[in-house]
């Protein structure tokens, strides 16, 4: 590792190929608008620190009202963007340059948006400092920032695991295996270390499953969040008076189910903290109320408070959009506290209004809600809705036909990589101007259904596209082959046409 220009960030492992819905600026209005705060208008954005890059070429891709810029250190990583965005045909500015040299580029722009996920707890407070100044010179008044990042207290079990993890590799590790081998050998060490019962597991009881968690979970993912040099989860308070010097300040959680206080904390709780008269305050108690280890929060440069009957309105003029099949339906939303049943006349009403698929206003939906529905109770429904995946805000239908073939582009490409590898499960949705999850055979069913055709010829050629790499389709333990496979995936095509396509039309990917 070149510690020169790595700063101790982890770059022999390429950063997990995922999409973030927080990251995409369609999704803050409503958020802020029920905190009764304005929203503001984004045509300029930009992700720091972003990693493949996925989400940042999504963006991209169905966003053709907002200019995106971005930057990731590690080369590999740029290209990687570099070459989804190329293919796709959109407009955007993705560079390998440090935050510093991201902020010195010339004909960078002011911007309205700023995005970086877990970025803020993997550098050095140095990078933490020029981050600051970046969102200091670079971020419009009214602009608004997302930042998530690990927090106390619940990192609290995590860190000694991490110390020993991270000692580990640095005095037993073989720098020539790589950070995931070594990651390997220090969990088995630390797995025989545990089944022994040492004092510390006996009064930190939970320390044993949370170690079992973390050997199930990505070796990708396990080395960047844990194998960094530098690694701090902060307290709020403390990320909050780091923002203070940008002239930042808290506005509201972007995770949807945050905004359901009775999913997460008892009814003393919620008493409890609406008591506090402090906000700062408060947003801390409640991280310790939900053992809080990973935030996800927006940020504005000057907030600005709408008048109630503003506020009515913009929620009414907000679109959403079916973002899963209607036949998968939730009919729970869990949070850290609670399940909340989602049934009943006001559910069934969205459900049915949203089912053919077409993105509708808030305003829409609650003309045909039941009598007696109120715009609060419409506006928490959705949002319930929304922390289980099954409705997404919707941009405009002028920018969704508008990004309709950077889109498709962008798709063809994911589809013919994923006919591949199994590391790109979304495609790109212009209704959301974000990503949908897509198994790889819905892919591949959806690059077949490009030349036309129906659920057999899409199993064919799926059957086909295994075959030519050498791969089985596995049923019950056992692989398929020839006319067996295109059986097996003749059934799956048919349940695509039939269940995830109408959702995947209403949404512009197909």
């Amino acid at each position: 590792m070149n510690e020169d220009w790595s700063a101790g960030y982890v770059v022999e492992t390429g950063y997990t190929y995922g999409c973030y819905p927080e990251l995409n600026p369609v999704r803050a209005a409503l958020p802020l608008l029920t905190k009764g705060l304005r929203a503001p208008k984004i045509e300029t954005a930009c992700e720091l620190g972003f990693g493949q890059g996925c989400s940042a070429a999504v963006h991209a891709a169905t966003q053709p009202d907002i200019e995106w810029w971005g930057c990731d250190f590690a080369p590999a990583q740029a290209v990687f963007a570099r070459d989804l965005v190329a293919a796709s045909g959109a407009k955007a500015n993705f560079f390998d340059d440090a935050f510093d040299e991201f902020a010195a580029r010339p004909g960078l722009p002011e911007f309205d948006f700023v995005a970086l996920h877990g970025v803020w707890s993997w550098v050095n407070d140095d990078a933490r400092d020029k981050i600051v100044a970046f969102l200091r010179r670079r971020l419009k008044p009214g602009g608004l920032v997302y930042i998530s990042y690990n927090t106390q207290p619940g990192w609290a079990l995590a860190g000694p695991l991490r110390h020993l993890m991270k000692r580990h590799a640095e005095t037993l590790g073989a720098p020539g295996l790589g950070p995931a081998a070594n990651l390997d050998a220090a969990l088995s060490t630390m797995k025989r270390f545990f089944d022994l019962d040492p004092v510390y597991s006996r009064i930190n009881s939970g320390v044993t499953d949370r170690l079992a968690a973390v050997m199930r979970q990505d070796r990708a993912y396990l080395v960047h969040e844990y194998m960094n040099r530098d690694w701090v989860p902060m307290w709020f308070a403390e990320v909050e008076a780091r923002l203070s010097s940008a002239k930042l300040s808290f506005a509201a959680s972007a995770y949807a189910s945050d905004h359901v206080d009775e999913l997460n904390l008892s009814p003393d709780m919620i008493g409890f903290l609406r008591e506090l008269p402090d906000p700062s305050l408060r947003e801390t108690f409640r991280d310790f109320a939900v053992q809080a280890q990973f935030r996800r929060d927006y940020w504005l440069r000057g907030a600005s408070a709408l008048a109630a009957a503003d506020q009515r309105r913009a929620i009414r003029d907000q679109r959403v959009a079916l973002a899963r099949p209607a036949a998968e339906w939730p009919d729970k939303a869990r949070g850290t506290y609670a399940e909340m049943v989602m049934g009943g006349p006001a559910h069934e009403a969205i459900r049915d209004l949203l089912a053919d698929g077409q993105p509708r206003t808030i305003g829409d939906i609650e003309a045909a809600m039941p009598e007696g529905s109120t715009l609060p109770q419409l506006t928490t429904a959705l949002i319930l809705l929304m922390s289980q995946g099954a409705v997404q805000p919707a941009q405009s239908a002028q920018a969704t036909a508008r990004a309709t073939g950077t889109a498709r582009a962008l798709n063809r490409e994911l589809a013919r990589r994923a006919a591949e590898a199994t590391d790109l499960g979304f495609l790109a949705a212009p209704a959301t101007g974000g990503s949908v999850g897509a198994s790889r055979f819905h892919q591949m069913f959806w690059l077949a259904l490009q030349e036309g055709g129906g659920p057999r010829e899409w199993a064919s050629f799926a059957a086909d596209r295994l075959a030519q790499q050498g791969q089985a389709l596995v049923v019950d333990g056992a692989p398929l082959g020839g006319e067996a496979a295109i059986a097996a995936l003749h059934g799956q095509a048919v349940g695509f046409a039939d269940t995830v396509l109408p959702c995947w039309r209403g949404l512009g990917i197909a």
